[in-house]
């Protein structure tokens, strides 16, 4: 079941950034409350968490938006 070669092109780097990705903010969050909250209050703890989480859905958005474009190109010319 293969689809077409155009459709899966540049899939490869974005699953891998995907999930370095992913697990680069479970380690950054991990490592962050294990080693570095101890000397911050509760509030700036969670903003250095919000921080973390906004810049992994920074990263999935700048390497997904692209292929998202392609993906409504290709239905809107599949409709016509």
């Amino acid at each position: 079941m293969s689809g077409s070669p155009g459709k899966s092109e540049g899939m490869g780097w974005r699953v891998a950034v995907s999930i370095v990705a992913f697990f680069g903010s479970i380690i950054a969050v991990i490592l962050w409350l294990f080693f570095y909250a101890g000397s911050f209050n509760v509030y700036q703890n969670i903003a250095v968490i919000v921080v973390i989480f906004l810049a992994f859905i920074a990263v999935m958005g700048a390497t997904w938006a692209s292929w998202g474009m392609k993906q409504a190109a290709w239905c809107s010319e599949s409709k016509h």
